[in-house]
């Protein structure tokens, strides 16, 4: 069977999954760019909703060139983090890409719990948290970022808002504990997007000097463990 070539990185506690053989100063340049649009959009909102729009507003100054965009009321209940976002962002992603995607949630899955990764992320998802007390129990709404670099360059961004009645860990990339909020509003954001390399290299100093040592604390390339791709 054909190897599936995936890197998978963490961009701000974010997951960003290159599919396909990318040269490596492309991956900076992606990675780079949206660690600015996630540093700005976090500094405007930690609400999701609210700093979206600041982010796809952020990358695109500086040489993100939107194809489409869309958004959804998704209604999903016991479900897993893979699963909401396989079914809200299938029809973006062909056949092999879906599998790569699944490659690399499996692989983030199997990681030990007390790994630097599994931290960052669980972290990002807590700072994004907001926890409400009902009558029943007490639950946290948070959102995810995930970016998916496709083998043409395609750059699939999807957030995905979602509430759960467990402590925030990193089982919900594969186990059903998540369901779709009660107050019946968008929680599915997608920007399909491409780099423009000219706009970017005009800006690409001035990009680096703004993220300083961001490049070197920020981000963080999965090792996953082997036998899964």
């Amino acid at each position: 069977m054909k190897k599936t070539t995936i890197d998978t990185w963490l961009v701000n506690g974010n997951i960003t999954i290159f599919y396909g053989l990318h040269t490596d100063s492309f991956k900076k340049d992606i990675l780079a760019s949206s660690l600015l649009g996630e540093l700005v959009a976090a500094q405007k909102s930690r609400n999701r909703e609210i700093s979206w729009p600041t982010y796809t507003d952020t990358v695109q100054k500086i040489g993100w060139t939107v194809n489409s965009r869309a958004t959804q009321q998704f209604e999903f209940k016991h479900s897993s983090l893979f699963n909401v976002i396989e079914q809200s962002a299938g029809s973006a992603l062909p056949q092999d890409e879906r599998q790569a995607l699944a490659i690399a949630f499996a692989q983030l899955a199997k990681l030990q719990p007390d790994s630097p990764a599994i931290r960052v992320i669980v972290e990002q998802l807590q700072r994004n948290a907001i926890v409400s007390n009902t009558t029943t129990d007490i639950l946290v709404s948070t959102a995810v970022l995930l970016t998916i670099i496709r083998n043409d360059k395609t750059v699939v961004t999807l957030q995905v808002a979602f509430e759960t009645a467990q402590k925030i860990a990193i089982d919900i990339l594969d186990q059903p504990v998540l369901n779709s909020t009660n107050e019946h509003k968008t929680n599915i954001w997608l920007m399909s997007s491409l780099l423009d390399g000219r706009q970017y290299n005009r800006v690409r100093d001035d990009v680096l000097k703004k993220l300083g040592n961001r490049m070197e604390t920020e981000l963080l390339q999965i090792h996953a463990p082997t036998g899964l791709s």
